[in-house]
């Protein structure tokens, strides 16, 4: 697949990712393709960088810029809907040396710059996805005040139509689990928290946790005081620490600070489709984030009910929400059966849970926040280059397999 790498940071050489599929295998001039003029934009997590997890791939695929009258709409239309993958200063091994602080930053950058600079319109509709730690920093990018992040050049937080999660994960509680079940790990963690005790304050950004005690906990990387007592979160669920926005044992008021912040942000928009922007039966239009949690997530502990923390963050939307700030957790939200942290795998269960769960997931949400999904999730896929058209191809070739694995020779 064709990509484009564009410098979006004015002063960190920070980069953005912007997929470039086609329909075809034959090389289209970058030139004769259109740009859409709506934008899913993706977060990593910790140790990603570009195209990693490789699903984002997957998601592009279903957007090729050569094709039009895609989803039978008529011959003028083409595609409304780009990828692109933000890089951080935290992306691959830097997650341990910076902050969400300094993510939410670039995020805004990042927004600003495909605004003003690749689409050319300052109101583009961006949708923000994030992945594992990316998760962490799409809800600050909700949650966080603008003075948490006055680095940024931009005097506000870019406003956003919506925000995926998928495989939203507390950090806390996958090194808990770590500890409980591996000596080495636990001796290394409270020797690191004796060692954060013993640095002074003002010196936490700065001072670097020794390597012995870094990798059994979270691997080969650089890691401040700071950052390891924020992921860490020792003094949680009392008194979360700003990485610990997903942990199960956190309180139902502690929810509804963060994820019922969404209701009154303003830098989330409220969807303006249908025109007069009401659903059926009168009601305003909702504010809503779509939450795909991984059912086979091997960083979430096999004592966590996935479905009832679901259940606990939908209720934290829904008690903020009012007859005139609507919000709700998107009815598209998920525990995905079978699926990994980063849904990899090459399996029959694999391959549902990616191309077909978690992608018909994304392009309702898109379709319900932005709109301009073409094609129809029942629709006839033969000769259609419209996101769902490309869907149920995959997911009919899946299928069809299944079923020759069922048959006896």
């Amino acid at each position: 697949m064709d990509v484009r790498l564009h410098t979006y940071h004015p002063t960190r050489v920070l980069l953005l990712l912007e997929y470039i599929p086609t329909s075809t295998s034959t090389s289209t001039p970058k030139s004769t393709l259109s740009q859409p003029p709506n934008v899913l934009l993706f977060i990593g997590g910790m140790y990603d960088n570009f195209r990693s997890p490789r699903y984002v791939d997957d998601i592009a695929k279903l957007f090729p810029r050569d094709v039009a009258g895609i989803g039978g709409v008529g011959d003028d239309v083409a595609q409304k809907w780009s990828v692109f993958h933000v890089q951080l200063s935290s992306a691959g091994r830097a997650f341990g040396i910076g902050g969400l602080d300094r993510d939410v930053s670039e995020i805004s950058e990042a927004i600003t710059y495909i605004r003003n600079n690749i689409i050319n319109s300052p109101s583009a509709p961006v949708v923000i996805m994030g992945h594992s730690t990316g998760c962490q920093d799409s809800m600050h990018y909700l949650c966080s005040s603008l003075s948490s992040n006055t680095k940024s050049s931009s005097s506000s937080r870019p406003p956003i139509s919506g925000i995926i999660l998928q495989a939203p994960v507390s950090d806390r509680e996958a090194i808990l689990d770590g500890v409980r079940h591996d000596a080495r790990t636990a001796s290394a963690y409270n020797d690191a928290l004796a060692f954060c005790k013993a640095t002074p304050n003002k010196a936490h950004s700065k001072t670097l946790l020794p390597w012995n005690l870094t990798i059994p906990i979270l691997g080969p990387v650089p890691l401040t005081v700071s950052r390891f007592l924020s992921l860490a979160s020792p003094e949680s669920p009392s008194n979360p620490a700003q990485d610990d926005y997903f942990s199960s044992d956190l309180g139902d008021d502690v929810f509804k600070g963060t994820f019922g912040k969404l209701a009154g942000c303003e830098w989330v928009l409220t969807p303006t489709r249908p025109a007069d922007n009401t659903d059926s039966g009168g009601k305003r239009q909702s504010k809503s984030m779509l939450i795909l949690i991984s059912g086979d997530d091997e960083h979430v502990s096999s004592d966590i009910n996935k479905l009832q923390l679901l259940s606990r963050w939908t209720k934290a939307v829904e008690s903020q929400s009012t007859e005139e700030r609507p919000a709700r957790v998107s009815p598209h939200s998920q525990v995905v059966e079978h699926a990994l942290h980063d849904i990899s795998g090459d399996g029959i269960e694999a391959r549902t849970a990616r191309l077909v769960e978690m992608r018909a997931a994304v392009l309702k949400y898109l379709n319900d926040v932005v709109g301009d999904v073409y094609g129809h999730e029942h629709g006839d896929s033969k000769d259609d280059s419209s996101p769902w058209g490309i869907w149920k191809r995959d997911k009919e070739a899946i299928e069809a397999e299944k079923g020759l694995q069922g048959v006896k020779l």
